[in-house]
């Protein structure tokens, strides 16, 4: 298995075909995380995730996301949701494209409703997302993602590049 990481790419601006229903990573009495939607396109596959925090836990996700306002403040701390995709030899972090926090100052729940592309539609027909936030108390968390083969005819198999 070779170590990959999938960068926050945009998706085409083709229309993608939906693949998947929302599926539930993580469950807790103040904590939801859903896959919330995997959209295939011929060169790769967007995951959307949906989390909502609510407690003393959106205010450490709130306190995480911050924005650092000194970049000389080496004792600043900032964290996110950790997603690792691992797909047919491929495994590695995939970096956020879209996530929406709310203002440092805002109170109640916190949500965010980050995009991942995966330059690559698994040759398998599956694939595993494994998710965890420590700072926050989300600890890993994996769902096999069964998508079936490529809904495109013309899907290449070669790596994880678009």
């Amino acid at each position: 298995m070779r170590r990959h990481r999938w960068p926050a790419l945009a998706p085409p601006a083709d229309r993608g075909l939906p693949v998947e229903a929302p599926m539930p990573i993580a469950a807790e009495r103040d904590l939801t995380l859903e896959l919330s939607a995997v959209t295939a396109f011929p060169s790769g596959l967007l995951l959307q995730l949906a989390m909502k925090v609510t407690g003393i836990r959106a205010d450490f996700a709130r306190y995480e996301t911050r924005p650092l306002t000194d970049p000389h403040d080496w004792s600043a701390r900032w964290s996110y949701l950790t997603v690792l995709v691992h797909t047919d030899e491929l495994c590695g972090p995939a970096d956020p494209l879209h996530s929406s926090e709310p203002s440092t100052g805002e109170s109640g729940p916190y949500r965010t409703t980050p995009w991942y592309w995966i330059g690559t539609y698994p040759r398998t027909g599956s694939l595993t997302v494994t998710t965890s936030w420590t700072e926050i108390g989300l600890h890993p968390a994996s769902i096999v993602v069964a998508l079936g083969p490529s809904p495109f005819p013309t899907a290449s198999e070669s790596g994880a590049g678009r």
